[in-house]
């Protein structure tokens, strides 16, 4: 009997704990964040001259679960959709999911 009770006070706390998991509100909770965070990659991944070529960056959060922050290559001062940097970040914890050199 001693050794049933041994075993319940030892896994009441692990049930306890497993079922009050608490959700968190999303890292990236809105475009302008994700633009910030596609800055920094991106300037680390390719170089801050080639990033600000890009300027603006332009976030996308039709995806559930991705932003998709994306540069655009500029002619005649005039920025072109598509040809640009990309970045994927998840929305609810920040990782980020591909870098792209070349967005179509």
């Amino acid at each position: 009997m001693k050794l049933l009770w041994v075993i319940l006070l030892f896994l009441v706390p692990f049930a306890v704990v497993g079922g009050t998991v608490k959700e968190h509100r999303d890292y990236v909770p809105d475009k302008k964040t994700a633009e910030r965070i596609a800055e920094v990659i991106l300037a680390g991944q390719y170089g801050e001259e080639r990033m600000k070529a890009q300027l603006p960056l332009h976030a996308d959060g039709s995806n559930e679960k991705y932003w998709i922050v994306q540069g655009h290559i500029h002619q005649d001062g005039i920025p072109n959709k598509g040809g640009g940097f990309a970045v994927w970040i998840n929305k609810h914890s920040g990782c980020i999911g591909k870098v792209v050199e070349h967005m179509k």
